[in-house]
């Protein structure tokens, strides 16, 4: 009997069809797998590409700042070189002056003796700061006896 099933075009048509469907269901099994993997991987590339401009847009926002600090820094540069050269001139001017002063000294006999007279006693109150602590300490300073004249009336009358 199995000889005679054997030598049958159905047997063969029926074992083809059998192997056919197993092939066909072994396909469809490895395409549903690939479109599986397939789905992930486009997933992970879908993230991979949202850090990517994440990291352009840090990028640019850090090149930015980055900008902005060296402007800056320029700019504190720039003011540092300005004021040191104002310092410079300024000290040439009060050393100039202050040469003119010596000058002046030697040369004017009337400004020599105003400049080494001794300053008026009221003018020598003014430049005396005690020790104050508070409000009260200022107020009892000022109303002692040694506060200033009124406006208008001279020092000793």
């Amino acid at each position: 009997m199995w000889r005679s099933l054997l030598r049958s075009p159905l047997t063969w048509l029926l074992l083809a069809l059998a192997i056919a469907l197993a092939g066909w269901g072994w396909a469809a099994r490895s395409a549903a797998k690939a479109e599986g993997k397939v789905s992930t991987l486009q997933s992970d590339l879908k993230a991979a590409n949202d850090k990517a401009v994440e990291a352009e847009r840090r990028e640019k926002l850090k090149d930015r700042v980055i900008d902005t600090l060296t402007g800056e820094l320029d700019a504190q540069a720039t003011a540092a070189a300005t004021l040191q050269r104002q310092l410079g001139d300024l000290t040439i001017t009060a050393t100039t002056r202050a040469d003119t002063i010596k000058r002046l000294k030697r040369e004017n006999t009337e400004l020599k003796e105003w400049a080494d007279r001794s300053l008026p006693d009221p003018v020598i109150r003014l430049l005396q700061r005690p020790a104050l602590t508070g409000a009260a300490d200022y107020q009892a300073h000022l109303s002692g006896p040694d506060s200033l004249p009124t406006a208008g009336s001279q020092p000793g009358q």
